[in-house]
């Protein structure tokens, strides 16, 4: 999965949540059925600008962002890399 628009969509989603890296990091876990969720250091890699942002991401963590932030992935991820 590929994050939209540099992680934008993610990190206003978290602003209007008004949750942090570490809390949508938390959330990510309550939303997995398996409880494992996602580390901070790749909600970390989604959100950021600079140059520890990371574009590709499997769909299994898209999917749970997308839980735990209750917003549909498409919102957040497209299924293609940009052309």
């Amino acid at each position: 999965m590929h994050r939209l628009d540099n992680g934008k969509p993610i990190r206003n989603a978290m602003s209007n949540a008004e949750l942090s890296i570490e809390r949508l990091a938390e959330k990510t876990k309550e939303v997995d059925p398996a409880g494992y969720g996602i580390s901070r250091s790749a909600v970390g890699h989604m959100v950021s600008t600079g140059p520890s942002g990371r574009d590709e991401f499997e769909r299994r963590s898209a999917d749970l962002v997308a839980l735990a932030l209750d917003k549909p992935v498409e919102e957040l991820f497209s299924d293609n890399a940009p052309t």
